[in-house]
């Protein structure tokens, strides 16, 4: 067709094509660089806390004393918590993700890593690092550090002498210190900076849906069924910290669906569903502020009403999961793969 004013029409209408195109583009390259800052933040934050927890197990074994037990037991817990921010996401680098194993063994419901580690104790051998990254996952990570520094069976707690478990415990802080300073490396590239943008929203919904599902199998499992409950099964119980590392999970999800005012919240409102974004960041909002005081999850599985709790915060994550799959995804045009947790 030779008419000027069709050409005319049709040029018009595929610039506002090509200008819609490319303010998606880069709306979702902006999202993509807020994603990857949170997870390389988290990395980062990680290997600064895996770090100085290796110096305080050093210093604990050169000068054992109550004051240097302590700060290592505050040490492992800070890089626990950071941890949190990553466990169970199972999106991203592949690097990454391949450390995850080693970073920490869970559920330990038999007590393989104290075994383990007492068969380990048991060996005529001074332990490096490098010697242990060859030994079993579950003596490489962060229940390792923590059977030694609260477990009533660890020799440290017992009190025996150091000369007999030292190399094995700095060898273990070593190891995690390694494996924090490659998480940190593995997540300086932007995994899905080059994915079309419908499959790096995919994969960033996929991100916050594997840690719901992960963090709510961190209570379903010691919740058991009512009345006989798995206490062994719940994480952290050799430190009593369990609790603490569900809420660290919980907020780390909250941030990562805001992603700093550039994430999946603010999507939902620019695409029209401001509803769906406010009963989201509201039942993050209310299970982060009504959190239980109990630091441990073991004392609140064995009364009614710390029960009780703990099924209003899985029925909390259950509400936000089913929101993400039933409403995000078919809002946004997302389809939801299965969970990296699934057939556990």
């Amino acid at each position: 067709m030779n008419n000027p004013l069709f050409k005319s029409a049709l040029a018009g209408s595929i610039a506002a094509s090509m200008l819609v195109m490319t303010g998606c583009q880069q709306e979702q390259q902006t999202m993509s660089q807020a994603v990857h800052q949170l997870h390389l933040d988290s990395a980062t934050t990680f290997a600064e806390k895996t770090a100085t927890f290796d110096k305080q197990l050093e210093l604990l074994c050169r000068a054992p004393a109550e004051t240097s037990l302590k700060q290592a037991q505050g040490g492992w817990l800070q890089a626990m918590q950071s941890w949190m921010a990553l466990q169970g996401r199972e999106k991203g680098s592949e690097a990454a993700l391949a450390l995850s194993w080693q970073i920490q063994f869970w559920p330990d419901k038999k007590n393989t890593t104290g075994r383990k580690l007492q068969q380990l104790l048991k060996q005529p051998q001074q332990w490096q690092p490098e010697q242990l990254a060859v030994q079993s996952v579950v003596v490489q990570g962060l229940g390792a550090a923590e059977w030694f520094l609260f477990d009533q069976q660890s020799p440290l707690v017992m009190g025996r002498d150091k000369t007999g478990y030292c190399d094995l415990l700095t060898a273990v802080g070593g190891r995690i210190a390694d494996s924090g300073k490659g998480l940190e490396q593995a997540w300086q590239t932007n995994p899905w900076r080059e994915l079309p943008a419908t499959m790096a929203l995919a994969e960033y919904l996929g991100a916050i849906n594997n840690q719901l599902d992960y963090t709510m199998k961190k209570l379903s499992r010691p919740l058991g069924k009512p009345g006989s409950p798995k206490v062994y099964q719940a994480e952290s119980w050799r430190s009593q910290t369990s609790m603490l590392n569900l809420k660290a999970n919980v907020v780390a999800m909250q941030q990562l669906y805001l992603a700093n005012g550039k994430g999946l919240d603010q999507l939902l409102r620019k695409q029209g569903y401001s509803g769906t974004a406010d009963r989201i960041a509201n039942r993050f909002t209310s299970l982060v502020e009504a959190w239980p005081a109990s630091p441990a999850m073991v004392p609140m599985l064995k009364t009614k009403a710390g029960y009780r709790e703990l099924l209003n915060i899985y029925n909390g994550l259950e509400y936000i999961q089913i929101a993400l799959q039933d409403e995000v995804a078919p809002e946004l045009g997302i389809v939801v793969g299965f969970n990296a947790t699934d057939g556990d």
